[in-house]
């Protein structure tokens, strides 16, 4: 195949760059991303004899680098060389508008319309200007005219085919199509109009993007990602699309992701506003108060009549409890929008995000009253009452909204909740509400009802705090609509959530759960929050009201807590009160979101001990009143932060000193990390053992090759000896095997992992009461495990001795909540034995996991008789009775 040299010099299907450049090579780099190169190419082209496009493209390069100042200067320059040039005019006018220079933005946009009346450019900023001044019926009327325009022309055979003019339609007939709700118009925009754009210019990005953005708005967050990818693969540089990605990362609180997308694009263009949002947004989420308002004012700086940085802002003064900034803000924005219908919209759910949802609902009213055609504010109404159990309010408010914005996906999502939970029965004790399936769940919420009533005394004197109405809790029948109770969206990953002021749960018999699972856990955890989010008015702090939930849960510490916990106090790396939030909101690594659960729960811990259980009560109180981590311990614990962080270290200190007796489990590795680590120490013998235990059923001989390697640098190595200990058991050479694990699995030393193989090896040659020996051995030297419990009861299921069995699996069941088998074993032992009372507490917390289970029904029943407790019995049968 020849190259033929035209304009361009085409070098199989791409191109390299020419001595001089033309405006549509200029172009397609600036389209693509290659803004450097793009604004050189322009600078060239305007010593051209058409110089004003040049002078416009290089201005949008420059702006796509966040150089703004530069880029209007260049718009300036091109105007001095072509006078009054429509096109440099509405461009001049679009930044104006975007640096907040409202007056000389219409000045220069009517100069442009002056030349050219119908220049879709200068009237979009005409039309936003009025929108933004609060104009909206003269707006309307504006956005009103592209729409016009587009369709007079279609049917006059002269189509609007530039794709920057179908952009700005596009946008407009998005205007238009939300405040007269017409929601058939987004299906055509999205289908028709964008399509067509793309046609006539494939690589036309930002067509992507807007259809992604106007998805994202309809929270059709799939069809949004796919759309900003598409923009993306287009222009690998598009900001913008980068921040749609990191908004809709929000919208699932993946929150790495989202901090990750807003970097990058900032990276990109450093003054690009709406990414600095998602920065604040995260900042707020996260505590992080003083970041957020240095965000805020470097995006003021950029425009100060923004009204969504604005918002930001005056959610910084609600939560810090300063009205009197938030009303001289308020003064200042109607100065120049008499009716900031948007502003109150974005500070509603800015503050709702932080669960004040007593302050936000009057914000979203506000935001209705001054801009009643704008469909967001009454979405974001309705979905807050769903999140405050006012399904009637919310029914009301979401049936409207969809009348005006059918097309917003969590709106339609929210009254197909409603709709499913018109079904539902409503159990009402003295302090809750419980709605349940009737045909699914009745025995189940009979029982949630009572276990919600038998924690209410418990929790009230513990938190040292009433709730001042009925609790509502919702048990779903299926996973999705519970999600969709929750976040309005069918994928939350998770089986109970508090919303702030209600509570819901999936059954764990309901459609979409895998396997059953402890609801009696679930509801201490979300009731907690419940008392905690109401007697502070939602201001607790992250931490804390984990801590108690965790706490108030029951269970041991998870082992592989203990494991990140030893890990980070040994590397002086450990999350502190500034710090922990981060670590559930956005936590660098799955490991840092275990320890902030961990930490939390041991800040709790270390409270009681230290302070007395009445001080919880204390430090709520002291939050309830607005006060800092510093204040709150000072009025609670009369400790100053900086103390009680030391002492807490100290606290924490002996617990790590503890828990390394028991030799945590090292952080799992896969294959290709343990072999990339390898490359990188060949001579480190933990490493290559570690590997080789990967390689026994992969690459055997490799394995056997690893491990005498590893045992030649450190003799008696415990990993290597176990894999040479398993190859000879495979190769059946068992007493060979057996007998190099004896040598160094002696005393409590002993490496855990060499007492389990040498046990399981005792097994394989029928030498049972040897292997009960290391079992037993292991439980000593590393308790938090549950492997060893497992082997014995294997071993004891087939002995005599009851006791030992009942002893392994009273602690098995202690280290999985949501284990049934084997409590419902444990809890028929337990009677058989003459243990009631015992058989009682189990049969209860295996009911707390499957309480249809007829055995356990007949357990529980049976123990609580034997006791002659015939009252407690008799309400049993009450509740199980169909």
């Amino acid at each position: 195949m020849k190259c033929a040299f035209v304009v361009l010099l085409f070098v199989c299907g791409g191109f390299v760059r020419t001595a001089e450049p033309d405006i549509r090579e200029a172009k397609t780099r600036l389209l693509r991303g290659n803004y450097a190169e793009a604004a050189a190419d322009y600078e060239k082209l305007t010593a051209g004899d058409h110089p004003a496009p040049a002078y416009l493209g290089w201005s949008k390069a420059l702006q796509s680098q966040g150089e703004f100042d530069k880029a209007l200067t260049i718009v300036e320059q091109g105007l001095e060389k072509v006078k009054n040039d429509a096109d440099l005019l509405a461009r001049k006018a679009e930044l104006l508008m975007l640096r907040g220079r409202w007056d000389d933005a219409e000045k220069t946009a009517d100069q442009a319309l002056a030349k050219k009346p119908e220049h879709f450019a200068a009237r979009w900023v005409k039309a936003e200007l009025l929108r933004d001044r609060g104009q909206l019926e003269k707006a309307d009327e504006a956005f009103r005219w592209f729409v016009r325009t587009y369709t007079a022309r279609s049917n006059e055979d002269k189509d609007v085919k530039d794709p920057e003019e179908l952009a700005i339609v596009g946008r407009a007939g998005t205007e238009y199509a939300n405040a007269h709700a017409l929601t058939d118009q987004f299906d055509f925009i999205l289908n028709e109009m964008y399509k067509d754009a793309l046609k006539e210019d494939k690589d036309a990005w930002y067509i992507e993007l807007q259809a992604g953005e106007l998805l994202l708005e309809k929270y059709s967050r799939g069809d949004a990602l796919d759309a900003f990818d598409k923009a993306l693969k287009i222009n690998p540089r598009a900001a913008e699309a980068l921040v749609g990605k990191a908004v809709a990362a929000l919208q699932k609180f993946e929150i790495k992701d989202a901090e990750d997308f807003a970097e990058q694009a900032l990276k990109i263009n450093p003054k690009l506003t709406s990414a600095l949002r998602v920065k604040i947004d995260l900042a707020l989420m996260s505590g992080g108060f003083d970041q957020a308002r240095t965000m805020v004012d470097q995006a003021l700086e950029i425009n100060p009549r923004d009204e969504r940085t604005l918002a930001r802002l005056g959610a910084l003064h609600v939560i810090r409890h300063k009205p009197a900034e938030l009303e001289t803000l308020v003064a200042d924005i109607k100065k120049f929008d008499p009716k900031p219908g948007r502003f109150y919209f974005e500070l509603a759910e800015r503050v709702e995000d932080r669960r004040l949802f007593t302050k936000a609902e009057p914000l979203y009213k506000k935001a209705i009253e001054l801009n009643p055609i704008m469909p967001w504010p009454r979405d974001g109404l309705g979905l807050l009452y769903m999140r405050m159990g006012k399904e009637d309010e919310a029914r009301k408010e979401l049936k409207a909204a969809f009348e005006e914005d059918k097309f917003n996906v969590r709106v339609a999502n929210s009254l197909k909740v409603l709709k499913h939970l018109e079904k539902y029965k409503t159990i009402t004790t003295d302090h809750y509400l419980v709605r349940y399936d009737p045909e699914k769940d009745a025995v189940l919420a009979r029982f949630v009802a009572d276990t919600l009533e038998r924690l209410y005394a418990d929790y009230t004197k513990q938190f040292n705090y009433t709730p001042k109405e009925p609790i509502l809790v919702e048990v779903f029948n299926s996973h999705e609509m519970f999600s969709g109770r929750t976040v309005a969206l069918p994928d939350l990953h998770t089986i109970g959530a508090c919303t702030g002021k209600m509570f819901a749960m999936v059954s764990p018999h309901g459609k979409g759960i895998l396997k059953v699972f402890n609801w009696g856990r679930v509801l201490r955890h979300e009731l907690v929050h419940i008392f905690n989010l109401e007697q502070t008015d939602m201001q607790v702090p992250h931490w804390l009201t984990e801590g108690l939930a965790v706490a108030n849960e029951g269970i041991a510490r998870p082992p592989e807590w203990n494991r990140i916990l030893i890990e980070r106090f040994s590397a002086d790396n450990l999350l502190n009160l500034d710090t922990v939030t981060l670590g559930f909101v956005r936590p660098r690594s799955p490991d840092e979101w275990a320890l902030a659960y961990c930490q939390s729960n041991l800040y709790v811990e270390y409270i009681k001990k230290t302070f007395g259980d009445k001080s919880i009560g204390a430090l709520l109180a002291a939050y309830a009143e607005g006060k800092s981590d510093g204040e709150a311990l000072k009025a609670a614990c009369s400790v100053g932060k900086k103390e009680f962080e030391k002492n807490y270290k100290a606290f924490l200190k002996d617990i790590v000193k503890n828990l390394r007796h028991g030799k945590p489990p090292v952080k799992p590795m896969t294959l290709t990390e343990l072999q990339s680590e390898f490359d990188k120490k060949p001579d480190d013998p933990d490493i290559a053992a570690r590997l080789a235990t990967h390689l026994i059923n992969r690459d055997a001989a490799r394995a056997r090759k690893l491990a005498n390697a590893a045992l030649e640098k450190k003799p008696g190595h415990p990993i290597a000896t176990v894999v040479l200990a398993q190859l000879d058991a495979k190769a059946g050479r068992l007493p060979e095997a057996i007998k190099a694990l004896e040598g160094i699995a002696k005393g409590d030393d002993a490496d855990a992992d060499v007492v389990m193989e040498l046990g399981k090896l005792y097994q394989e040659n029928d030498e049972s009461g040897k292997a009960t020996e290391m079992f037993e051995l292991g439980r000593k030297i590393d308790p938090g495990s549950p492997r060893w419990l497992i082997e014995l009861a294997k071993i004891y299921k087939t002995s005599d001795d009851k006791a030992k069995r009942i002893s392994v699996l009273s602690d098995l069941v202690a280290l999985d909540a949501d284990e049934f088998e084997k409590r419902k074993l444990l809890a028929q032992l337990l009677m058989q034995n003459g243990r009631p009372e015992e058989a009682a507490k189990v049969a209860r917390d295996a009911l707390e996991i499957d309480v249809n289970d007829e055995e356990v029904q007949d357990v529980l029943i049976k123990a609580l008789k034997a006791q002659k407790m015939d009252d407690e019995a008799a309400k049993l049968k009450k509740l199980l009775q169909d």
